[in-house]
């Protein structure tokens, strides 16, 4: 049961709780029974602010802030440091939100719910609070690279992404995100580490983290080319959600081509075959930032087919049916 007709409590604290030390995401709300802000004094200033868990289902985060507990139980660490544990109870459930919940990083623009109040009251802390940068901890719950996001092409928010991994994604589409409202007053990456659960990612995010506390400055000139190579998100493919599909086969109404999730941030050809379809309006829709229609520029059908019209770069494809319907199948994007 959630709590969503009811004032969402956040709770403050300055330190890490003991009771972090060796626990696993289905124990969080033994530690954190409330979405919770850890604010931490450290040996300069101002503070690196890190979100954690807006995803229930997307794990790195949690290990990532295990790992801080460890070390930073018993001394400061290099900076000041503001954590914020987002979605407890979905984390405790496994899932990405609960029925009757909010999407966590939905809601970081104007809204009215207890879920917006809330994150509106962190943001404002946090814009108090001047950051030197933001990182924002996900996973995809399909096969991709290691890369992080960004919503402002400033030197600073582009080396941010670049020292987290060669592969880079700026986006201003879904506008509701943590790190669209964070980049208006300081450096902001989203850091997508894998799948949850990937050693990798986590050793990654982790040391990313450190690196990052431990930065007295950013540079002035944004990183070069052969240092990050940058896309840049054009919409987001949906599905009908009155439509029935399934990866691989001939049998549904949409049928999307099986090895669609290998595809991830591989260049394609225009042409290039998307699904069979067995439905007499195309169940497939690409939307920009704004909601605008963008699906007659990169869909077109030719018979039982549906393929690309224009060079397109697929990301984060899902096969995750409940992510689809949550969120999206994936996005399309350009070399920028």
């Amino acid at each position: 049961m959630t709590r969503a007709a009811e004032p969402l409590k956040l709770d403050r604290l300055d330190h890490f709780p003991d009771k972090l030390l060796g626990a696993e995401p289905c124990d969080i709300l033994g530690v954190f029974p409330n979405p919770t802000l850890i604010t931490l004094a450290g040996e300069a200033g101002p503070p690196l602010w890190v979100t954690t868990l807006l995803h229930g289902n997307e794990t790195t985060s949690f290990y990532v802030l295990r790992a801080l507990a460890a070390k930073y139980r018993d001394r400061p660490p290099p900076r000041n440091l503001s954590v914020f544990v987002g979605n407890v109870e979905a984390t405790a459930a496994g899932v990405r939100y609960l029925p009757g919940q909010q999407d966590f990083n939905r809601i970081w623009a104007d809204g009215h719910s207890p879920y917006h109040r809330l994150v509106h009251d962190v943001a404002e802390i946090a814009r108090a609070e001047c950051p030197f940068a933001s990182i924002d901890i996900h996973n995809n719950s399909g096969t991709n690279p290691h890369y992080g996001c960004v919503n402002a092409l400033r030197p600073a928010d582009l080396n941010l992404a670049a020292m987290f991994a060669p592969l880079g994604v700026y986006y201003r589409n879904p506008a509701t995100t943590q790190s669209i409202a964070f980049s208006s007053f300081c450096p902001a990456v989203t850091v997508e580490c894998g799948r949850s659960g990937d050693e990798a990612g986590i050793a990654r995010a982790i040391d990313f983290v450190e690196r990052t506390m431990r930065l007295d400055r950013f540079p002035d000139a944004p990183p070069s080319a052969d240092t990050v190579r940058l896309y840049h998100t054009l919409g987001s493919v949906l599905i009908d959600p009155e439509c029935d599909f399934a990866f691989g086969g001939d049998t549904m109404p949409l049928n999307l081509r099986s090895d669609l999730e290998r595809l991830n941030f591989t260049d394609l050809p225009a042409d290039t075959p998307w699904a069979n379809v067995h439905h007499p309006v195309s169940p497939l829709r690409v939307v920009d930032e704004h909601g605008n229609d963008l699906t007659a520029q990169f869909f077109r059908r030719d018979g039982d087919t549906i393929r690309l019209r224009c060079p397109a770069t697929p990301a984060m494809v899902t096969q995750d049916r409940t992510v689809i319907r949550q969120d999206c199948l994936c996005y399309l994007m350009e070399p920028l």
